[in-house]
């Protein structure tokens, strides 16, 4: 008896921590969605005014959804990018990834590129980000995270081709975490990490599956004001969440089912939680009110 009281203890008690490891569901409400005409649109960021901006990769343009629900048409003046991946509002200006052209690009909301900044050593930008006075650049070719100074110099790089902490296999979005971590979305290594500016202090957020709290082709990251790190899987179609420590919060759902969005790649989350999210196979964007 005791033999079998025992074991039905420990029965009990990993059945408890199974469902522990397994994470809440998230339950959202779809807010609206917007279809612009958009031609595999990659990435997606806003400003502090609301104002929302989608780099609309095939379509070699920007479009801005106001905050006040007007859509228009941003393209580039006296220069151009092409099939760019990466857009970011940094000092209330939009920077553009010009992957292909291994440079950066500051565009004006009239679309005048002010300033192109070309990158060394053949990085071809995925992402970027503002932290602190520096940017911080993902490089799908060296498989390397480029800082850059205040005047959009080289400091440093980092990491290599590989599969150890450290290393990277086609890094691609990120976003800036509390005492300014770097949260990377290690695409073909299927994991999410977090480190700091310099490499140093590595942190696994996500580990690679297809199971809950873990993923296959992480794609877009952003933080909430909860500091939930939200990860768009681009193969799968979840979303899920995760602390900054990397314990599994839960996956998003509706109507008692898994989030299964169309090659969800771009994530943004505005002032008011919601998660703005582009669905690259469907050409549109949808946004998500989160609880």
């Amino acid at each position: 008896m005791q033999i079998k009281t025992f074991f039905g203890v420990l029965s009990l008690v990993l059945a408890i921590f199974s469902q522990g490891a397994i994470g809440q569901e998230i339950v959202l409400s779809q807010v609206q969605e917007f279809e612009s005409g958009f031609n595999f649109p990659t990435d997606i960021t806003g400003n502090a005014r609301g104002d929302v901006f989608v780099l609309d990769a095939m379509n070699d343009r920007v479009v801005l959804l106001n905050k006040n629900g007007a859509v228009s048409e941003i393209k580039p003046q006296r220069d151009s990018f092409y099939k760019a991946v990466g857009i970011a509002i940094i000092d209330d200006e939009i920077w553009i990834a010009d992957t292909p052209r291994s440079r950066l690009l500051k565009m004006r909301l009239d679309g005048r590129i002010s300033q192109v900044v070309k990158l060394d050593h053949g990085t071809e930008p995925v992402d970027l980000i503002s932290v602190g006075k520096n940017k911080v650049v993902t490089d799908r070719l060296n498989h390397t995270i480029t800082v850059l100074d205040e005047n959009n110099r080289e400091k440093y790089y980092w990491g290599k081709r590989g599969e150890k902490v450290g290393e990277f296999i086609n890094p691609g979005f990120l976003a800036a975490a509390p005492e300014n971590r770097l949260i990377i979305g290690d695409i073909l290594n299927r994991r999410v990490m977090s480190y700091s500016q310099s490499g140093r202090y590595p942190q696994i957020i996500a580990r690679p599956g297809v199971e809950r709290g873990q993923t296959f082709r992480p794609k877009g990251v952003a933080l909430d004001s909860q500091n939930r790190i939200w990860i768009a899987d681009g193969y799968t179609g979840s979303l899920q969440a995760f602390s900054v420590s990397g314990k599994f919060q839960g996956v998003a759902t509706r109507d008692g089912k898994s989030l299964e969005l169309s090659a969800p790649t771009g994530l943004w989350v505005d002032a008011k939680d919601q998660l703005w999210v582009v669905e690259s196979f469907s050409n549109k964007v949808s946004v998500w009110r989160t609880p």
